[in-house]
C-alpha cells in the first residue's frame, strides 16, 4: 500500500492531483479534468480505509465503539502535525516520534505526559515544522559534509 501510494503521489496522476490543490481554476482551465481526478482519488482513500478497518479487524478480533474514542482521533491529527501531513512519510515519522515520546514522557512523569506533549503541539503550530526542524536538518547537512571525504 506504501509502494501504491508513493507511485501515485511521483505519476502524471498524482502530480495533477496537487496541480488541484495548488490551484483549482488553473488546473481545470490546462486542461486537467478535476471532478474526475478527485473522484478517483477519493476511491483510493476509501479503499485505504476498508483495508485499515479489516486489519484492524483481524488485528483485535473485535472492534467497539472504544476505537472511535476522540483521544484516538486526536492521536492520529497529532501524529500528522508532528510527522508532516504533506509528506508521504510523515505518518511513519510522526507515529515514531509520538510513540517515543510518549514512552520517554510517561516514563519521566506519569501524571503529565499529555501536557509535555501537548506543548509540543503547541510549539509546532505557533513556530511550523519546518523551522523546529531546520536546526537538526542544518547540523546532518553540516556533519555530511565534514564526513564526506574531499
Amino acid at each position: 500500500l506504501f509502494l501504491l501510494a508513493r507511485l501515485i503521489t511521483r505519476s502524471p496522476f498524482g502530480l495533477s492531483l496537487l496541480a488541484i490543490k495548488q490551484n483549482r481554476l488553473r488546473a481545470t482551465s490546462v486542461g486537467v479534468p478535476a471532478e474526475r481526478r478527485l473522484v478517483a482519488i477519493y476511491t483510493v482513500a476509501a479503499a485505504y480505509a476498508g483495508i485499515a478497518g479489516a486489519l484492524l479487524t483481524q488485528t483485535t478480533q473485535f472492534v467497539s465503539l472504544d476505537w472511535l474514542e476522540f483521544h484516538r482521533s486526536a492521536d492520529v491529527l497529532l501524529v500528522l502535525v508532528i510527522g508532516g501531513a504533506g509528506y508521504l512519510y510523515g505518518g511513519l515519522i510522526g507515529a515514531a516520534i509520538f510513540k517515543l515520546m510518549q514512552d520517554w514522557l510517561s516514563g519521566i512523569t506519569p501524571q503529565y505526559w499529555q501536557f509535555w506533549i501537548g506543548l509540543l503541539l503547541v510549539l509546532l503550530v505557533l513556530i511550523g515544522q519546518d523551522r523546529l526542524v531546520a536546526g537538526p536538518r542544518a547540523a546532518w547537512s553540516w556533519l555530511r559534509r565534514r564526513l564526506t571525504p574531499a
